[in-house]
């Protein structure tokens, strides 16, 4: 009688196990369903913004410097498709580098179009953390930015390439350009601007190392290196 007591008492035990098993995996997936949505907003939202930024461009052209607001449109733009990018693969907390900078680069391309400047787009599969994601989508956009702004001033054409490339220890990417070069004395980032805050950020979130090189009349490149385990997104466990 003991014995059948103790078996009753174990399947009983194990069904009430199993209901909060099940119950706290609804949580989960209700909590999951909240934060798509929620993302779903936000790039929404982010897009609106963007295109406010773009329309304030325009309208300013020929009353005052509009390039602020490009460049800050710009960047809005990137975070926005960041969003995007989470909510349509429906991942919390994982990117596709090498897919994510692809949809940048084509951003930036057809908002400042300059005839004669070719792309040169090689990038690998690489999953990273949003936090990780952000600030190098951020940095790449600048880049991009700055080299079709400036970088062919006085030219016909050019050459901007982006090569984001993996391997069994970590990342690399390369964007450069052929263009003038910098000016004698000036560096970047510079400090005390934005885009100094963004390198940081991305110092200090994917423990990066960025290099710099600039040649007069030859162009300039920068590369970002990052370890696999610095950049890797989050165990789900």
């Amino acid at each position: 009688m003991g014995h059948r007591r103790t078996v009753l008492w174990r399947s009983l035990t194990g069904a009430h196990q199993d209901d909060q098993r099940e119950e706290l995996a609804q949580r989960v997936r209700e909590k999951d369903a909240q934060l798509f949505e929620i993302q779903h907003r936000v790039k929404n939202n982010l897009q609106m913004i963007t295109a406010l930024m773009r329309i304030e461009a325009r309208n300013a052209k020929g009353l005052m410097d509009a390039a602020p607001f490009d460049r800050l449109a710009g960047r809005v733009e990137s975070i926005q498709l960041l969003y995007a990018f989470m909510s349509d693969h429906g991942k919390l907390d994982e990117v596709d580098l090498g897919a994510y900078l692809s949809e940048i680069a084509a951003s930036v391309l057809h908002s400042f179009a300059v005839e004669g400047i070719r792309l040169d787009l090689k990038v690998d599969v690489y999953p990273v953390s949003v936090n990780v994601a952000m600030p190098t989508g951020l940095v790449v956009n600048e880049l991009l930015t700055n080299a079709l702004k400036h970088a062919f001033v006085g030219r016909e054409g050019g050459t901007i390439t982006v090569h984001s490339f993996s391997g069994p220890h970590g990342c690399r990417i390369m964007v450069a350009d052929d263009g003038v070069g910098l000016p004698e004395g000036v560096v970047w980032p510079k400090r005390g601007k934005l885009s100094a805050l963004i390198v940081q950020s991305l110092r200090e979130n994917a423990e990066a190392t960025l290099t710099v090189e600039s040649n007069p009349g030859q162009g300039m490149r920068v590369t970002i290196e990052f370890t696999r385990t610095a950049a890797a997104p989050a165990d789900p466990t």
